[in-house]
Parts: C-alpha cells; structure tokens; sequence
C-alpha cells in the first residue's frame, strides 16, 4: 500500500513539474510571430503556457542576458523581464547609486516592462550589504529593498 502511494505522489509530483511547458508547434502564430518580429536573433526558445493568466512565456538568452516575456495569445506584450548592463539604466538612475552609495558596484540590472509601465532595478552590492533598488522610467528612486 505504501508503495503504491509513494508511486502516484511521484507520479503525480512529476506531472505537475512539467505541467505547462509546451512545444513550439502548440504556441499560437501571434504568440511567436511577436517573438520573430521583436527578437528575431533568439534560438532556442523555452515555451510555457500559464494557464491561470491565460498566456505564453517565452524564455531566452540574447548575448548572454536573459530574457523572460509574457505574451498574451493575440500577441500582445503583457510583461517582460530582461537583464541589462549596469550602464544601461537611465542616467539619473546612476547619478543616484553614486551619490547615495558610494563605493557600491552594480551587480545585476534589469529592464521591466509591467503592462504598460517600465522599471529599472539595480542589484547593487557594498562591502557589507547588498541592495536591490527599483527605478521609474525617468530614473527616480521607486523603492529599496535591504
């Protein structure tokens, strides 16, 4: 009995693992026509469906950063994560690191686009601590998480 348990929590567990991962051949044209028209340099792409939001994530890499997009089936562009150089963030985003931490290093950057609005976060790293700081479009400090 305790075999057959374990046998159906594994199987189970293994099914929910895959669960949403799609091939190519299953995500619709609008989907990977956004993809082609917008990164037309990406191959391979990981695909997966969201069921529970009702869109495509595309996943992959553009000269070694990461990229991470939402797509709803018309093709739209819900949200999209992309890592970005340090020197990439707006100006007075990098004025602002500088000034309010100074011998801090950025470590990771990112681009966000969150339906419709854009953000900028910047994990940066001191000798002691490390932060994460979230920007607007223009560059203004949105929030600072320790």
């Amino acid at each position: 009995m305790k075999k057959t348990f374990l046998l159906i929590a594994v199987a189970l567990f293994s099914a929910g693992a895959f669960a949403g991962n799609v091939t190519e051949n299953s995500v619709p044209a609008a989907v990977k026509g956004y993809v082609e028209k917008n990164y037309p340099r990406v191959n391979p792409i990981e695909w997966n469906y969201e069921e529970k939001g009702n869109f495509y994530n595309a996943q992959f890499k553009i000269d070694g950063n990461d990229y991470d997009i939402d797509i709803a089936p018309d093709g739209r562009l819900l949200n999209s994560t992309n890592q970005i150089a340090g020197d990439q963030l707006p100006e007075s985003a990098r004025a602002y690191i500088g000034k309010q931490f100074p011998g801090f290093k950025i470590k990771e950057a990112r681009k966000l686009y969150r339906r419709g609005t854009v953000t900028y976060e910047a994990d940066i790293k001191g000798q002691s601590s490390n932060q994460t700081l979230t920007f607007s479009e223009n560059g203004s400090l949105i929030d600072r998480e320790l």
